[in-house]
């Protein structure tokens, strides 16, 4: 048994309102774990081609990478990898590696969750804005009918 439930058109308008809010807040984060993404991938690729070391390789000193310096890297057996709070661990390149696909894979799996909620809240937006919409023209017809 389904049950309706009915909302006033200030409320739906409210409900809009909220929904359109919330749908930011998600487009903002799902732009920030894809970023993220991306990043981890770039981290990944560069700890595997850099392995063996590098004779010249251009290291960022900023976080937007504006500001690069030349510099000779040995072969990487240890890696410094953040673990939150502040933390760093010093971790052999094998379990640095496995640490980034693991961060990887869970902010994918983030990722596709906001996704599979954005498209839900979406597809209720439009519904509830196509009601909106319904019904402010069905009141202005029946205000034109009344005038005359």
């Amino acid at each position: 048994m389904s049950t309706q439930q009915t909302i006033t058109l200030e409320e739906a308008i409210e409900q809009l309102t909220l929904l359109e809010n919330q749908i930011k807040q998600l487009q903002t984060a799902t732009a920030e774990l894809e970023s993220r993404l991306i990043q981890l991938s770039a981290v990944e690729e560069a700890l595997m081609n850099i392995r063996n070391g590098a004779e010249d390789a251009l290291v960022p000193l900023d976080s937007r990478g504006g500001v690069l310096v030349r510099a000779s890297i040995k072969p990487l057996e240890k890696i410094l990898v953040h673990v939150g709070l502040d933390l760093f661990v010093e971790v052999p390149h094998e379990k640095a590696l496995k640490f980034i696909r693991e961060e990887r894979a869970s902010t994918s799996k983030l990722l596709d969750a906001y996704q599979r909620e954005l498209a839900k809240l979406t597809q209720y937006y439009a519904a509830l804005r196509s009601a909106v919409e319904q019904s402010l023209q069905a009141g202005m017809a029946q205000t034109r009918q009344r005038q005359q």
